[in-house]
């Protein structure tokens, strides 16, 4: 029997504990290319000590969804962003 997949909103908070995040644009580029990789989209909100992103995920279940959301904000957080300049 093929399992049903249902939308899935999960979110996920990050401590910005000193300078080692990216800012929030080079964060949302990256965010957006994770989740595109993960058939996932994802919304963030930066504040001076959180990053708080809900990433919106078709999954079986709701473990499934959990794992594709935190999948996606690491790749985001540590995924270099490439220069729009040469």
């Amino acid at each position: 029997m093929t399992e049903l997949h249902r939308r899935y909103d999960v979110t996920i908070t990050v401590d910005r504990n000193g300078d080692d995040h990216p800012n929030p644009a080079e964060f949302a580029t990256a965010a957006k290319h994770a989740a595109s990789a993960r058939t996932a989209s994802i919304v963030s909100a930066h504040t001076a000590s959180q990053i708080v992103s809900i990433v919106t995920v078709l999954a079986a279940d709701q473990p499934a969804a959990v794992a594709v959301a935190l999948a996606v904000v690491s790749d985001a957080l540590k995924r270099p962003v490439a220069s729009s300049t040469r």
